[in-house]
């Protein structure tokens, strides 16, 4: 398997009035075949606020044309309140041009 990236764009759910959308690209892989996950982080800001946020994907869930990733989580506490995200990645990935994920693991 090469090594991967995914886009996401995905909403969070209102609080105080407003949400937040999280975009950005899966990081690291770790794993092989259907048995990999991604890392993922960014930032989020409105208006006079910002969250960051951090996790790892869920395994790959099988697709027509190949597999997406679950994202979930909290973007983290700020101006006394927080954000709970949930969503998928997109099907198209990008590749890396450099090793094969097996090949970095031995």
């Amino acid at each position: 398997m090469y090594r991967h990236t995914h886009h996401f764009k995905i909403d969070s759910l209102m609080m105080r009035g407003h949400c937040h959308r999280l975009t950005g690209y899966t990081e690291s892989i770790i794993g092989v075949g259907r048995l990999h996950f991604h890392f993922f982080s960014g930032i989020s800001n409105y208006t006079d606020h910002t969250h960051y946020f951090s996790g790892i994907t869920g395994l790959p869930v099988k697709t027509e044309n190949g597999h997406i990733h679950k994202i979930e989580g909290f973007l983290e506490s700020n101006s006394f309140h927080e954000h709970k995200f949930n969503g998928y990645t997109f099907e198209e990935i990008s590749y890396s041009h450099d090793k094969k994920a097996s090949e970095v693991l031995t």
